[in-house]
């Protein structure tokens, strides 16, 4: 890894994290990058919150959002964040990676406002730990589970997801880690409803979050992959297989919370502008199906 980074790319990726703003870094900032490590990425957040104050008209300290979602909101949670910056003008710093990644990094004190996950699991354990502001965990979307394959994978006529183990042959299949990544979780629990985990666990390749794992069948280094049908819409060069039955997994849905001693002013403007109607308007325009509380 390079010893810096500059501030003025859009966003930068670290380990499978994406880091991303929405106002403009000064000019010929950098951002020194020694301690980027996964448990020590939350440093890098935090330059980013000091620098972008001074990237614009004067702001009070703390006006800046830093919102830690799941790799799957990526753009999103982008796209909330440039259009909730039209409003107030209030900048939006937002740190993308698996769920459990980020709630762990939350626990060990990442100066997150706003967390967003891909599952409840991870809501649930930074509750448990007494790092949520109390009453603020709400749900706010939902998804569905899609096995994909790069374009030039031959194409079986009338596929059968129960022959998946017969067609990976020595191939591997991608899927998220279960044990931090919700699809993960997801993948092995429709796999293991299926009767194929056994069959297929010894096949996968488990990844660090859902973008990796879109990552890899793009690049066509796996024959089949396991994601979420709104990163079908994004992805390249790839094609659905067939969509998960709704009854082989839990309910995907993505909750949302304030976190704690870090509930600004601002960061519960964003975390209400996410339940607002244009906020719901937004979520569903990237295939998400927004969810009422």
């Amino acid at each position: 890894m390079n010893d810096s980074i500059s501030c003025t790319v859009e966003s930068l990726s670290i380990d499978y994290h994406i880091i991303s703003r929405f106002t403009n870094c000064p000019e010929g900032a950098v951002i020194m990058a020694a301690d980027l490590k996964k448990r020590n990425i939350w440093r890098a957040l935090l330059l980013l919150a000091i620098l972008l104050p001074f990237s614009g008209p004067a702001r009070a300290a703390g006006d800046e959002v830093v919102v830690f979602a799941a790799a799957s909101m990526t753009e999103t949670i982008s796209s909330l964040g440039e259009r909730f910056e039209e409003k107030p003008g209030l900048p939006v710093i937002a740190s993308f990676a698996g769920s459990g990644t980020l709630a762990r990094q939350i626990s060990e004190g990442a100066p997150a406002n706003v967390f967003v996950s891909a599952n409840m699991k991870w809501l649930q354990f930074l509750d448990d730990e007494k790092m949520l502001v109390p009453g603020s965990l709400v749900t706010m979307a939902s998804n569905s589970l899609v096995l994909v394959a790069p374009k030039e994978t031959p194409e079986v006529m009338d596929f059968d997801v129960a022959k998946l183990p017969e067609l990976l042959g020595d191939g591997r299949l991608a899927i998220g880690d279960p044990e931090s990544v919700p699809v993960g979780t997801y993948s092995k629990g429709a796999l293991e409803n299926l009767g194929l985990w056994e069959d297929v666990q010894k096949k996968a390749v488990m990844l660090p979050n859902v973008r990796a794992v879109l990552a890899l069948v793009e690049r066509g280094e796996v024959p089949y992959a396991i994601i979420y049908g709104t990163d079908l819409k994004l992805a390249k060069n790839i094609r659905l297989v067939t969509t998960f039955p709704e009854e082989s997994h839990p309910p995907i849905v993505y909750g949302m919370a304030l976190i704690k001693d870090h509930d600004t002013h601002s960061a519960k403007q964003f975390y209400d502008f996410i339940q607002s109607d244009e906020g719901g308007e937004i979520i569903r325009s990237f295939g998400f199906m927004a969810v009422e509380n």
